[in-house]
């Protein structure tokens, strides 16, 4: 049977990314093709680079209601990111496209937002796409199913990104487990640390980042800019203490379903960091569970076309 090519969109917090791809009807992986396009929301003027979310509690309240309001800055912030994606689709020239976003989706489009605009009909507004993808099981599928993942052929294995927020991801017997049809394991939004924060408060470098910027007055960037603060050594501490209590949270989860885990692997912003880091030192050191770390930024939407060749 001929290769395929699709076009796989990863929606992020900041931009758009586009990879080609084709796919491999023998091997079930794909590989990607010559066309790449990143293109940032704060291109357009109308970007607002101080938007605030609607807190989440009322987000919930008025989706569990059936009653979605969006707020003016929503509505603004949220026509610029279907201009985005609608400027990636017309110059990527493809008639296959699968995209992954991030938050709550339903049949119409994006519920509930942590960080970000709610898009509550954004299938409806680009007719090039039919599906909404988790971003989060793109990052997965990227680095199981394609030809530059580090958890192909992988049987047990968690996936930890990081960027604006946290992607997770499990790999049990073989299979991506639906964290939604599950009742015996956390996302890491969702899983606390003693002291009280949850893993992804600790982990994700928008946080950390924020969380220097917020009571120092030097600004920092970048978590390598963050790296250097003398200061800095609580957040990357607490940064340590948030991933072994996710790979404790891990290894119990694969442990009560009969199976071990075979490998971590640490991707997107958080992995290119930490692969350079001290912290990849002091993760050895903790556990001897295979570590891997991710560099290339094109998984996500890699797994997007991955869902959309297999659809």
């Amino acid at each position: 049977m001929a290769n395929l090519h699709f076009t796989g969109i990863d929606c992020g917090g900041t931009k758009v990314m586009a990879q080609s791809a084709t796919f491999n009807s023998e091997s079930g992986l794909v590989s990607p093709g010559e066309f790449h396009l990143e293109e940032n929301y704060s291109d357009s003027p109308n970007w607002n680079p101080k938007f605030i979310s609607v807190h989440l509690d009322l987000q919930r309240q008025e989706f569990a209601e059936g009653n979605i309001c969006l707020t003016e800055p929503e509505m603004d912030q949220g026509d610029v990111i279907v201009e985005t994606i609608q400027n990636v689709i017309s110059k990527s020239g493809s008639d296959s496209i699968g995209l992954c976003f991030p938050g709550i989706k339903n049949e119409r489009g994006v519920v509930i937002m942590a960080n970000g605009p709610r898009i509550s009909d954004l299938l409806e507004r680009i007719p090039e796409i039919d599906s909404l993808y988790n971003d989060s099981d793109c990052c997965v599928l990227g680095e199981w199913k394609s030809t530059i993942g580090k958890m192909q052929n992988c049987k047990n294995a968690f996936y930890i990104g990081g960027g604006t927020g946290i992607a997770d991801g499990i790999i049990l017997n073989g299979e991506l487990i639906d964290f939604n049809e599950r009742d015996d394991v956390k996302r890491s939004w969702e899983l606390k640390i003693p002291s009280g924060e949850t893993v992804e408060s600790c982990l994700s470098p928008k946080v950390m980042i924020d969380q220097w910027n917020l009571s120092q007055k030097e600004k920092v960037e970048t978590l390598d800019q963050l790296s250097k603060k003398e200061n800095s050594k609580s957040i990357f501490n607490k940064a340590i203490e948030a991933f072994l209590c996710l790979v404790q949270d891990r290894v119990q989860f694969f442990r009560s379903n009969n199976s071990d885990l075979e490998k971590i692997v640490i991707g997107q912003r958080l992995g290119m960091f930490m692969a350079d880091s001290k912290l990849r030192f002091m993760i050895k050191t903790e556990t001897d569970i295979p570590v891997n770390y991710s560099f290339d930024r094109r998984t996500a939407a890699l797994g997007a076309a991955w869902k959309k060749a297999c659809s």
